[in-house]
């Protein structure tokens, strides 16, 4: 699996020749790092002594976003293989014979279900990173101020992992005969980008305002 690699290996995969891992797993590494930046900040935050002076309800939600943290990361790492398997199915299908006309219409339907399912990966990992920002924002909030700006490279990652992921979903979408379905991950994908891309400023800015003293 592509997530045991060092990741001197993984990257060394990525820069040969093979089409894979391309840029839908490199955007689940991506995403892992990011929420592992976050998932960081938590545990640099939890215990210490200015945690300690917070109320009990900020603590119940810092210990839930770390449990977030926890459950994300786990999903983005699958997904870096994932991806991999998807487009290594298209290009299976792509193989299949052609020469009569049942193993055409073999062949369309293997087709069909590998680009939907090369479709549907990435739209997984451009939800799951909208998910990752509720954690994000929460411990750029109230996580250890000498480790605030890890967050914000977080939120940054995470970004840029749903960019990716959505033009991985987009790579697919002329592929795929139902138009209906197509048009639906467009357009989940557009409103994703629209949404989380004021979030991700928002992180960002609000931790350069606190590691340059204006609070």
């Amino acid at each position: 699996m592509l997530i045991n690699d060092s990741l001197k290996g993984y990257i060394e995969k990525v820069a040969s020749a093979s089409p894979t891992p391309g840029g839908g797993s490199v955007s689940a590494a991506a995403a892992s790092l990011g929420i592992a930046l976050s998932k960081m900040v938590y545990d640099l935050t939890i215990g210490r002594k200015f945690y300690e002076e917070y109320s009990e309800d900020i603590k119940e939600e810092i210990q839930e976003g770390l449990n977030i943290c926890n459950r994300l990361l786990e999903e983005y790492m699958k997904l870096v293989d994932e991806d991999t398997a998807a487009y290594d199915e298209v290009m299976k299908a792509l193989k299949m014979p052609k020469n009569t006309e049942e193993e055409k219409k073999i062949r369309s339907e293997a087709l069909q279900k590998a680009y939907i399912n090369a479709m549907n990966v990435p739209l997984k990992l451009a939800r799951l990173c909208g998910e990752g920002f509720t954690p994000t924002a929460l411990i750029a909030e109230y996580g250890n101020p000498n480790a605030v700006s890890d967050a914000a490279v977080g939120a940054i990652l995470l970004y840029a992992a749903m960019e990716g992921a959505v033009l991985n979903v987009k790579v697919n979408l002329p592929y795929i005969k139902d138009k209906e379905l197509a048009e639906e991950a467009k357009k989940e994908c557009d409103e994703l980008l629209n949404k989380y891309r004021s979030v991700r400023d928002e992180i960002v800015s609000k931790v350069l305002n606190k590691i340059s003293g204006e609070y």
